[in-house]
């Protein structure tokens, strides 16, 4: 070998340690390409492939916890959802029972209200027989014929009504709860069960509201029926014969047989009573009427009849002038004639005579003493 031969050796040699040569032959009809790349580079590109390598290991690290924090992610937001979704119909629930809640107070509340107008009424009621029976003068414990059956006094009826009514408020009173010591201690140690057991409490107020108002609606009725008795009695008592047609006066022949004052009988069935009355005394009416005569009779002389309703008559007779005339109304103690001694008559007096039905009665039976 040549030294030219052996100096292209050498040359090839130092230059292989130098380069890494790369020959891609693209077609065999042309040249190769040659590639030279200095070996020197493979230290660093080693370093990019490592580091190339090292950062996709840390990205793929970051990719997979990134995944793991979506999919935890994901896990608490279905967990969040499922639990507000549970929230949302515990809301509706509660919703629904505070609605259920405020329909009750509403129910609680308007039947308070009822029972408040229901009491107002009574009241009213109440305040409206008063008046009538505080602006009415008793003057009978009788009953008017063909009245409702009652007792024969107004004040046992009074009192029986009182009675019952007593019994009814205490019985209203009693179905409602009472607010005590003891009741507010129970119920500072059950507030938590206050809460759960409201429906069953607010049914149960409700059911007593509701019971009391059937009391007040009794009630009710009994004040009714009593101030039907009352319109009944009132009239009755203004128009009972209760009192003598004169003032300061004294009987001076009774009801029923005497002798005979003019002598022609021994003896006749006086059908009334006379009064003592000095000539031109007034003359009152002794309860309240219709005058259905006023004019001259043979025997009573100027003669006054008043129609009290009832089936109850008076007579007042052997007046000097009479102050009325029929179909007059006249209350108790209303001046209707002035006495005298016109008719079958002894001397001035007045003849005062009561008829139920046409029978004639005691007047003084009639006459109220009160208790």
């Amino acid at each position: 070998m040549n030294w030219g031969t052996r100096h292209n050796v050498k040359e090839h040699k130092i230059k292989s340690r130098k380069y890494i040569t790369f020959v891609i032959i693209p077609d065999p009809t042309k040249s190769p390409k040659t590639i030279k790349i200095p070996k020197w580079i493979r230290f660093p590109l080693l370093a990019c492939v490592i580091a190339v390598i090292i950062w996709v290991l840390v990205t793929m690290t970051d990719v997979a916890d990134v995944q793991n924090k979506m999919a935890t992610a994901n896990l608490n937001l279905q967990t969040n959802t499922y639990e507000n979704s549970d929230k949302d119909a515990k809301i509706q629930q509660y919703e629904a029972e505070e609605a259920e809640k405020f329909s009750k107070l509403d129910d609680l509340q308007e039947l308070y209200t009822q029972i408040q107008n229901k009491l107002k009424e009574l009241e009213d009621q109440k305040q409206d027989i008063d008046s009538k029976l505080n602006g009415t003068e008793k003057t009978t414990d009788s009953k008017p014929v063909g009245s409702i059956e009652r007792k024969a006094s107004a004040e046992p009826l009074v009192a029986e009504f009182s009675a019952s009514r007593s019994t009814n408020i205490t019985a209203s009173l009693d179905l409602l709860p009472m607010n005590s010591q003891e009741d507010e201690s129970d119920t500072a140690k059950q507030e938590i069960s206050v809460e759960e057991d409201f429906q069953a409490k607010a049914e149960d107020l409700i059911n007593k509201l509701q019971e009391t108002m059937k009391l007040i609606d009794s009630e009710t009725n009994t004040y009714n029926k009593l101030n039907d008795k009352v319109d009944e009695i009132i009239p009755y008592w203004e128009a009972y014969p209760s009192m003598l047609p004169v003032k300061n006066t004294w009987v001076t022949s009774p009801y029923g047989w005497r002798k005979n004052p003019f002598g022609r009988k021994a003896f006749e069935f006086h059908r009334g009573v006379d009064l003592k009355a000095s000539y031109g005394t007034s003359v009152y009416a002794t309860g309240k009427g219709t005058v259905v005569f006023a004019g001259y009779d043979a025997i009573y002389g100027r003669l006054v009849i008043i129609d009290h309703g009832y089936g109850i008559t008076t007579k007042y007779a052997h007046n000097s002038k009479l102050l009325v005339k029929k179909g007059d109304k006249v209350n108790r103690g209303d001046k209707v004639a002035k006495s005298g001694s016109t008719g079958r008559s002894s001397g001035p007096h007045v003849h005062y005579g009561v008829l139920v039905n046409g029978e004639t009665q005691n007047p003084m039976d009639y006459i109220y003493k009160g208790k």
